[in-house]
């Protein structure tokens, strides 16, 4: 019998060990150094025994038939969107206008109004997507962002602050990836925002650190 991931759970090897994200209840189980008996492939889930496919089904985190969701993937960050902005062209930088003022500041209402709502609800819908690299446009419109966000009066965990700016750049028609990671030994978990290869709000250097778990 084939098992997969459950709808609203999602997964990740790290050597041995798995580590499942179940959204609905915004929690992160870890099952250590069962890579012997268990492995996953996209979302299909192989368990080298019944007794622990069925164990993981009673837990809702696998299922007997898979589900409409797409299987996560992002590439690995190589560069930092900070470094990259310090490196254009004077004509190519955008201060803040009214339009990003408004922009920024709805956002950040928007994103308080949603830490209110449960973390499925906060999410975008899952998408097959794939991101298009970033442009100078989007670089433009992050740049006046980073120059007006020491004024606005919001700030929070990684989950805020990468809401807040996704709610930003899409509002002024970019997409990016919100992505998802998590890491061992010590557990942690982490989210930002990526267009491509392009960490936009976080170090590259730091990111590599997390594997990717759930992209939206």
């Amino acid at each position: 019998m084939g098992y997969w991931l459950s709808a609203g759970v999602h997964a990740v090897m790290i050597d041995d060990d798995a580590v499942f994200l179940d959204v609905a209840s915004n929690a992160y189980f870890c099952l250590p150094g069962i890579g012997s008996v268990l492995s996953l492939e996209g979302r299909a889930l192989k368990a080298a025994s019944e007794g622990l496919a069925d164990d993981l089904v009673g837990a809702g985190l696998a299922a007997t038939a898979p589900t409409s969701e797409p299987a996560s993937s992002a590439m690995v960050p190589r560069r930092t969107a900070r470094a990259v902005i310090e490196t254009l062209d004077p004509s190519q930088r955008r201060r803040p206008k009214a339009g990003h003022w408004l922009k920024a500041i709805s956002a950040g209402f928007a994103s308080r109004a949603a830490e209110r709502r449960p973390f499925a609800d906060r999410l975008p819908p899952l998408s097959a997507r794939k991101t298009p690299d970033a442009g100078t446009t989007l670089l433009a419109d992050l740049d006046a962002f980073r120059q007006l966000q020491p004024w606005l009066p919001f700030d929070g965990a990684c989950l805020f602050r990468s809401h807040l700016l996704r709610n930003y750049l899409t509002s002024l028609g970019h997409e990016v990836d919100w992505i998802f990671g998590v890491r061992t030994w010590p557990f942690a978990a982490h989210c930002w925002l990526q267009v491509g290869d392009l960490a936009l709000d976080d170090e590259a250097e730091r990111l590599v650190a997390y594997h990717p778990i759930m992209v939206r």
